[in-house]
């Protein structure tokens, strides 16, 4: 069973309509204890002296391929928060190209490194799913993992959230955060439907001509000569070993730590998905997106920013691709310095999640 890997949570699995038993929680048994004995003390504690992790709980969703096929696929997502969900918005988080839910929430210095922990303390909830093809979400044919088949599977989801199919809560805000192809699919299903309340777009512009763009494609090999994934369909790729520290990281603003955790789940994409992303960098796409945007890059991504299209500030950025969102009520950039296109295991990480989150927080409370 794929577990999500975080530390001092709780994690339940369901089936979308059948909830099944809770596991034990050892620490957060041990957490109320501490704190029954500091009352019994009659001591107060210090403001962040004991810091809550969010409780997780991991549905199945079946969704479609692609409008008018049955729901015999499975999105594999994990319903994080602090406290009830009721009232709280949620944060629908898609991974990128040859990762998975674990990019936004890493066991490895949570309290850092996590997206899901930054967000859930602040007040929001998160649901961080396993995109079609990857970790713990249904292999369908590597020809069905397109950009608008992703962006269709992203809207069911959404409109599940909405629903209340998902943990129980119906989400009245759903923020859509995407990262590399989920920044493309998330960008797709935003102007395609229109049902999100904003959209956080990261390692994702318009300028994909550097060095990074074809070194992702050369380092994707077939997944069946990757031995942990021996039995998937023809056209599904893995990354070759060290391809992301190689290309998508500054290493030298990164904890090995955490980049070997990252090759450790290291996950599979599909050929369909490299090359149904190309239009996605087209103008007429972007430009109906109707909900506000936050565009967030590292200062160092090899794929969006080389010598014509460099990223030094948010305010050039910002000029650059401004044209390109001729829709939006809003629209922000953030740049991280010295950091590579996979944010996310930058030493300076955190960051970008609280530009994010002061960014959510000025367009609408959590």
């Amino acid at each position: 069973m794929h577990r999500i890997a975080s530390h001092a949570r709780k994690t339940t699995q369901h089936n979308i309509g059948r909830r099944r038993p809770k596991r034990s929680d050892r620490a957060r048994r041990v957490t109320t204890l501490v704190l029954a004995l500091v009352a019994l003390l009659g001591l107060t504690p210090s403001a962040g002296a004991v810091e809550t992790a969010p409780t997780c709980h991991r549905y199945d969703l079946p969704v479609s391929v692609h409008a008018g096929s049955p729901t015999d696929q499975r999105i594999a997502g994990w319903l994080c928060a602090i406290g009830p969900t009721t009232g709280k918005t949620v944060q629908l988080l898609v991974h990128g190209f040859t990762l998975d839910h674990t990019y936004w929430d890493p066991s490895y210095q949570p309290n850092r490194y996590s997206y899901v922990q930054a967000m859930t303390r602040a007040g929001y909830a998160t649901f961080t799913i396993d995109r079609l093809g990857a970790g713990a979400s249904s292999h369908p044919p590597a020809a069905e993992l397109t950009v608008e088949n992703h962006a269709w599977t992203v809207h069911q989801t959404t409109q599940a959230l909405r629903a209340g199919t998902i943990g129980g809560t119906r989400f009245s805000k759903v923020v859509l955060v995407g990262h590399s192809l989920g920044s493309a699919v998330a960008q797709t299903e935003a102007s395609r439907y229109q049902d999100v309340d904003a959209l956080i777009l990261s390692g994702w512009m318009h300028t994909p001509l550097w060095l990074g763009t074809p070194g992702v494609i050369l380092t994707a090999l077939p997944a069946q000569l990757d031995p942990r994934f021996p039995n998937l369909p023809l056209g599904y790729v893995a990354p070759l070993p060290h391809a992301h520290k190689n290309l998508l990281v500054d290493t030298n603003n990164a904890d090995t730590t955490l980049l070997a955790l990252d090759e450790q789940h290291a996950q599979t994409g599909s050929l369909a998905e490299e090359v149904t992303v190309v239009p996605t960098i087209l103008p007429p796409l972007t430009q109906h997106i109707t909900a506000p945007v936050l565009l967030a890059t590292g200062q160092n991504d090899s794929i969006f920013c080389g010598p014509l299209t460099p990223c030094p500030n948010a305010a050039t950025v910002r000029t650059r691709e401004a044209p390109m969102f001729t829709s939006t009520p809003r629209f922000d950039t953030f740049v991280l310095p010295d950091a590579g296109h996979m944010m996310n295991v930058q030493r300076n990480a955190p960051a970008f999640f609280s530009a994010s989150l002061r960014w959510l927080n000025s367009i609408s409370a959590p």
